[in-house]
């Protein structure tokens, strides 16, 4: 589960330009290692079998959705004024869209 939330945060080419425009992590920098390497590096490591790793993958994503969603109501209802968190719940969608995607495979 903790791999799956981490890689909740993680951006890679490919993944649809909603998400590319939402990193805010070094993910994409040059030698940053794949969603599919960072899997295979933890099994290799742990000893794990890591099968059906895209429900976990999933999982943090959606993880990311209630989170975000948590922060927006609260900015929403003006019980935060931070301006960064204007944006979240359109971020919402983007995460709620890209599990439903990792869902049905297609990420």
């Amino acid at each position: 589960m903790d791999l799956g939330a981490s890689l909740g945060y993680w951006v890679q080419p490919g993944d649809p330009e909603e998400m590319q425009a939402m990193r805010t992590g070094p993910t994409l920098a040059p030698g940053a290692l794949t969603r599919e390497e960072m899997v295979r590096q933890y099994a290799a490591l742990s000893g794990r079998k890591m099968e059906k790793f895209s429900f976990y993958h999933c999982f943090g994503v959606f993880r990311l959705a209630t989170i975000a969603q948590q922060i927006y109501y609260r900015y929403f209802h003006g019980q935060t004024v931070d301006k960064r968190f204007k944006s979240f719940g359109y971020h919402v969608n983007v995460l709620v869209r890209t599990a439903g995607r990792i869902a049905k495979g297609e990420l």
